[in-house]
């Protein structure tokens, strides 16, 4: 009887309230759904320590001390370089030439020259294509005995002229001519040895006439005799212990190196 003395009217009041109710939770959690996420709080960075330069100025003097003055640098010495030594470029030098052998005459059996013979042996000399050992020289035919020596050279002048066994001493040069390099000789690079014959006179002079060239370059010949041709020497000395004449070979050499 007591559920059933309850009227609409409060039945009325408590559906009501329940939706009072049911509305005011939406409410709260619609507003809780629109907050903004709260994040972690960002990390704040320490700040960095300000170093700070102090700089003390030196005690005042005290009174009636004397200042002391500021010793000045000593002045830095110049470096001095080392002197560089220079180099002596020695000028390259032709080379001498050798001392000339002795020429060794074979020994042949004296035959009293004719008169003819004498005349025509400078002819048969200039018209010979190249000269040889044991050819007639100008001015003299090559004489097995002469003077009681044998080897010896009988001059147009009836002087004798020997080789170098048959002297006392030898000559000496006393002044040396080189050669000049012919221009077509260096361009077309030819090099060689010249053997020159020649005859020394009393006077050490080179006599003329009696050049000859027994080893042969034919480009580089007329140099070799023109520079030898030019040459002096101290004059043989013989057994008797006066000058003689004498015959030997000069080499020339000629090189590009």
């Amino acid at each position: 009887m007591g559920d059933g003395s309850r009227g609409p009217g409060e039945w009325g009041r408590w559906g009501g309230a329940s939706v009072l109710a049911v509305l005011i939770h939406l409410a709260a959690l619609a507003w809780v759904v629109s907050l903004p996420p709260v994040g972690p709080k960002p990390a704040v960075k320490p700040e960095e320590p300000e170093l700070v330069f102090l700089s003390f100025k030196p005690p005042p003097p005290a009174a009636g001390a004397v200042a002391l003055p500021t010793p000045e640098p000593a002045p830095r010495s110049p470096r001095v370089r080392p002197a560089q030594r220079a180099v002596l470029q020695v000028p390259r030098e032709i080379p001498s030439p050798k001392p000339p052998e002795p020429v060794e005459t074979p020994e042949q059996v004296p035959e009293p020259p004719a008169v003819e013979e004498v005349a025509e042996a400078p002819v048969a000399a200039a018209t010979a294509p190249g000269p040889e050992a044991g050819e007639a020289r100008p001015g003299g035919v090559q004489g097995g005995v002469a003077g009681g020596e044998a080897g010896g050279l009988l001059g147009a002048t009836g002087d004798e002229v020997l080789d170098l066994k048959q002297v006392a001493r030898a000559p000496g040069v006393l002044k040396q001519v080189m050669p000049q390099y012919p221009r077509r000789a260096r361009n077309a690079g030819v090099e060689g040895l010249v053997l020159v014959r020649v005859i020394i006179g009393v006077d050490g002079r080179i006599e003329a006439g009696h050049t000859r060239v027994i080893r042969s370059v034919p480009a580089l010949d007329d140099a070799a005799v023109a520079a030898v041709s030019q040459w002096r020497f101290s004059p043989a000395i013989g057994h008797h212990g006066r000058p003689v004449r004498v015959i030997i070979d000069v080499p020339v050499q000629f090189s590009l190196k």
